[in-house]
């Protein structure tokens, strides 16, 4: 397993640049999110799933049956960002399309392939989840805070 690691200059540096006053919390976050995304992936990499794949798979498997646009929803992407992801998954083996004569009334279902992945990635996706709340420790409860607070004005200002 791979580990990410932050050597003492990439630390002095981030330190530094988030006490900034003028550090751009976007440009942060996306830092952020890729790190925690790269720590995700390397932890799925046994099960070839990466954490985006595994992330449309498991609301694939409690969802059902959804239409392409019932899962966009449940996903929280867009349908073009969706369907490009599900073309991918497709063309893996991992789900496949049932009726609907049109894009907008097909259902969107779980192969076995798809089912077995997502089974062996699940205990994977668990460590990495305990991994970062190991690393985040009591700021965990402030990340989500303060990822709900965007979130929310997010919803407000559109």
């Amino acid at each position: 397993m791979h580990v990410l690691h932050l050597t003492s200059i990439d630390k002095r540096v981030y330190t530094r640049n988030m006490m900034d006053q003028d550090a751009c919390f976007c440009a942060s976050l996306r830092r952020m999110a890729h790190a925690a995304t790269e720590i995700y992936d390397r932890a799925l990499e046994p099960s070839g799933l990466k954490i985006t794949m595994f992330r449309v798979l498991r609301r694939l498997s409690h969802a059902g049956k959804p239409s392409i646009s019932e899962l966009a929803r449940i996903v929280e992407l867009d349908r073009s960002s969706l369907g490009r992801n599900l073309k991918v998954l497709q063309r893996q083996g991992l789900v496949r399309f049932s009726g609907g004569d049109d894009e907008r009334s097909k259902l969107v279902l779980l192969t076995s392939k798809g089912r077995t992945a997502l089974d062996k990635a699940l205990p994977l996706w668990a460590k990495a989840q305990a991994r970062m709340r190991s690393v985040l420790g009591r700021d965990s409860e402030a990340v989500f805070s303060a990822l709900a607070k965007v979130d929310a004005e997010n919803v407000t200002a559109a």
